[in-house]
């Protein structure tokens, strides 16, 4: 999840650049965003060792599924603002090939290793899940939407990531940055009516 503040930094840099500003983006009419926040404090829930290894750990899978459907519903509640459908369409993609792979993301053990993670790497090598996923294997169904890809090393962080993360950033960069240079309408409206009432 972390993976996203890259693009969430772009967005912002953007839309300073651009003369936007936070409190416009604030005004915007998005809705049933506090099902995104419950989504996304239920993946961390679900996949952190202390739920994995507790008795409830079987619901891990299933809970991280429907965190994802979750924030699908909320993509599709808010379809019309742009870059929510480039959004949508990531968050779909890396639903599909998880629930195909068992509730999982593939992801390469060498590519961890890249990245610095080796102690991931061979949990995954010895047939492991992982916060990162399941191991990428000729076995692997739709390995085209695994975690494929990893940011170059001039990052300071670097993570892998799917061609679904990819769209979910690009989609972020576009809702943020409209947010943040487009005023809602209902702005102009009262601007308008007090200017008639003067």
């Amino acid at each position: 999840m972390f993976f996203f503040a890259y693009f969430i930094i772009t967005a912002l840099l953007i839309g300073f650049f651009l003369r936007g500003s936070l409190l416009n983006l604030a005004d915007k009419p998005f809705r049933c965003l506090w099902l995104a926040l419950i989504a996304v404090v239920l993946r961390f829930t679900v996949l952190s060792s202390a739920f994995v290894n507790s008795p409830l750990g079987y619901l891990s899978v299933p809970g991280q599924i429907l965190s994802f459907i979750i924030l699908l519903i909320v993509a599709l509640l808010n379809f019309s603002i742009p870059g929510m459908p480039i959004l949508g369409l990531g968050i779909l993609l890396n639903l599909v090939v998880m629930v195909a792979n068992g509730g999982y993301m593939p992801v390469s053990p060498d590519d961890l290793v890249e990245i610095g993670h080796p102690r991931q790497a061979e949990i995954l090598r010895a047939g492991g899940t992982d916060f990162y996923g399941i191991a990428l294997t000729e076995q692997t169904r739709l390995p085209f939407l695994a975690d494929i890809f990893v940011l170059p090393r001039f990052f300071p962080i670097r993570y892998v990531f799917s061609l679904g993360d990819a769209l979910i950033g690009l989609g972020l960069i576009i809702v943020v940055v409209w947010g943040m240079v487009k005023k809602y309408p209902a702005d102009s409206d009262s601007m308008a009516k007090t200017d008639d009432s003067a």
